[in-house]
């Protein structure tokens, strides 16, 4: 279904539906049973309420704002990305990914399988999301970011309330498996989150945080020392 799509040399699977106007650059591969420019929630509730029978892809083509996808990018099956969403250039998604409407990802970055971006999110240039993230609303993450496999992020402070609030993920960051950050932090440049850390206040740049509470271990400087030492022994 791409009725309103505008798509430049890219190959999409015949089993894939683009909604709207989207548009998808040269060369993008759109793989099967992906859907691009789904319409948001307010909009799909809107055919619930009339109490009759549409035709569901005429219906959403028809409503869609669309997204854009990039020039070069691969998008693996069962992905689904919402509408007003950009996604630049060069980037893959695993499969199952969801993207929400209004995100926004960065050339270059890679976002695993099974991941889900709420609405909003933005992504720098760059990133890596490894499988399993899930990052709702509010969250900024800068470029060269790294994401293990099942981080979690919060938004609000005092769940459930109207009030969401930002969290800052800054350049180079990089977060390991299961870390837990909490509403409203600021994690700066160049840091690094251990595994299974729960970082509840905000992290100074080039700062190394290990723990429950997380606490400062080492700096960064230390970190990349003992990382080219690693990587020195196992190639001996």
């Amino acid at each position: 279904m791409f009725n309103k799509a505008v798509l430049e040399s890219a190959s999409v699977a015949n089993s894939s539906c683009i909604y709207g106007p989207s548009k998808i650059g040269k060369n993008a591969i759109i793989d099967s049973f992906v859907v691009i420019g789904y319409p948001k929630r307010v909009k799909t509730k809107e055919f619930i309420h009339r109490n009759e029978a549409i035709i569901i892809e005429n219906s959403f083509d028809e409503v869609s704002n669309g997204s854009i996808v990039g020039k070069n990018n691969h998008i693996r099956p069962f992905t689904i990305i919402y509408e007003d969403t950009k996604l630049e250039s060069n980037i893959e998604t695993g499969t199952h990914v969801v993207v929400r409407e209004n995100c926004h990802i960065g050339s270059g970055s890679i976002v695993g399988s099974g991941t889900i971006l709420d609405s909003g999110v933005i992504i720098g240039k760059d990133a890596r999301i490894q499988s399993s993230n899930f990052i709702p609303p509010k969250i900024k993450l800068g470029n060269n970011v790294f994401l293990g496999p099942g981080v979690r992020f919060a938004n609000d402070p005092y769940p459930v309330s109207t009030e969401l609030t930002t969290t800052f993920v800054k350049d180079n960051v990089i977060i390991g498996i299961g870390a837990i950050v909490l509403a409203g932090i600021t994690i700066g440049e160049n840091a690094v989150i251990a595994a299974g850390s729960i970082v509840t206040k905000n992290v100074p740049k080039s700062n190394v945080m290990m723990g429950t509470p997380a606490r400062r271990v080492m700096s960064r400087k230390e970190y990349d020392k003992r990382q080219k030492k690693y990587e020195s022994s196992i190639s001996d």
